[in-house]
């Protein structure tokens, strides 16, 4: 799924309101434009959408987006992703996974039932009425959803969704679980086959740290189903290691792509986004992982994106990012202090 309806997108906003942040500053931040949302058909890409859901907790410092009494700790899903590394197949992890949260948190439950060849994932909410729009309640379903399949390196395929309200936006409900959606249940839960849990976890560690490194935005989509023109351009773009990163002109990207710079501009406005916003997309999201690495200086990180000069780089990280990259650097480690 390259792109998200706008209902996912004004329905995260409503832990943050009610925790008095400004929704036009965090949308600014996601670089989401504010005219599309009043369209409720439009549709904005999932790396805008990644990042208001990735600025959203971090503005709050809470991984459960203000929509549950007490706030979760930003870093704690890469705990537990870490703590389950270690199993060995899918029902493994998932055990591991729901002890995880269960433990640290009594702000919702988790539980793993079988019955017959179906396994429920069910999960209940301390204080559900505080996600007052089940935005939560869906991402939380879809993040396990993801990743469990993101492990084992093939889709799940769920057999059903059941909750326990009518969802306010049926459609877009219907494209994030592709299942059949069983209403008036008694608890929110998904089932898929229980064949799956003998799969085995195929990812390497390095393969995860990659991973977490880009969540979520592989968290909001389905392992292997983005076959968009922006994700094939995000390929032909993304450098290797320790190499400079090269940005064609759209011109010279529609000739690699054999197609015209109008059909170029127009597939990608189809799929909420643009050129240039995927070429600064990528370059935020490798000027973070670039920094993380704090053998680099900034005028390197700088060189290895492209900028001409680290002053031009500063100005457009601050850009993106709200902070200068010395900032950002020193609060990523400050974050990662805490954690330890």
């Amino acid at each position: 799924m390259a792109t998200i309806g706008t209902h996912y997108i004004k329905t995260a906003l409503g832990g943050a309101i009610a925790r008095g942040l400004d929704p036009k500053a965090l949308l600014r931040q996601a670089r989401i434009p504010e005219k599309p949302l009043r369209d409720p058909k439009a549709r904005i890409h999932v790396d805008l959408v990644a990042k208001l859901y990735d600025g959203i907790a971090k503005a709050l410092n809470d991984e459960f987006m203000g929509f549950t009494e007490r706030p979760l700790k930003v870093g704690t899903f890469d705990l537990m992703a870490e703590w389950v590394s270690s199993a060995e197949t899918l029902e493994e992890l998932l055990q591991k996974g729901i002890r995880f949260y269960n433990q640290i948190t009594d702000e919702l439950h988790v539980t793993l039932e079988y019955e017959g060849d179906h396994v429920y994932f069910t999960t209940e909410l301390r204080r559900p009425e505080l996600d007052f729009e089940h935005f939560y309640i869906e991402y939380w379903h879809v993040i396990w959803h993801r990743f469990a399949s993101w492990y084992i390196g093939k889709p799940i395929k769920l057999l059903g969704a059941y909750i326990n309200y009518v969802p306010l936006d049926a459609e877009e409900f219907q494209v994030l679980y592709r299942c059949p959606t069983h209403l008036k249940a008694k608890y929110n839960r998904f089932v898929f086959h229980r064949k799956y849990l003998h799969e085995p976890l195929v990812k390497s560690q390095r393969e995860l740290q990659i991973f977490l490194h880009r969540a979520p935005i592989d968290l909001l989509t389905i392992p292997g189903e983005d076959t968009s023109l922006s994700a094939r351009i995000n390929q032909m773009l993304d450098p290797k290691p320790n190499t400079v990163l090269e940005l064609p002109n759209s011109q010279e990207i529609a000739r690699r792509l054999d197609i015209s710079e109008q059909t170029l501009r127009r597939r990608l406005g189809a799929e909420g986004t643009s050129y240039q916003q995927i070429k600064d997309n990528l370059r935020s999201d490798l000027a973070a992982k670039l920094l993380a690495n704090r053998s680099l200086s900034i005028s390197e990180v700088a060189r290895l994106l492209n900028f001409s000069e680290p002053r031009a780089f500063t100005r457009a990280f601050k850009q993106w990012q709200g902070v200068t990259p010395r900032a950002f650097r020193a609060q990523r480690q400050a974050r990662s202090s805490l954690v330890r």
